[in-house]
């Protein structure tokens, strides 16, 4: 495995996720855990959604996981 694809919405606080994938951008690929997401100051308050899937030495990409939502926090 080379590592997982991390992909991330931010809504509203409150507001549910996406459920087009087309909403969410990549935000990194990370060989290994934990990862810790930066958030400037302006997106306090606002909830992220998370999807991740991994990715192999082969170039496949897994099934995408369930989505987790957290709210930032400045």
């Amino acid at each position: 495995v080379l590592g997982c694809e991390i992909w991330v919405a931010v809504t509203a606080a409150g507001e549910a996720s996406p459920a087009d994938q087309s909403a969410y951008r990549f935000l990194t690929m990370d060989p290994s855990t934990p990862y810790l997401a930066e958030w400037p100051g302006s997106e306090t308050g606002k909830t992220a959604h998370y999807l991740a899937r991994w990715l192999k030495t082969d170039g496949t990409r897994g099934t995408w996981s369930e989505t987790v939502s957290a709210t930032i926090v400045g």
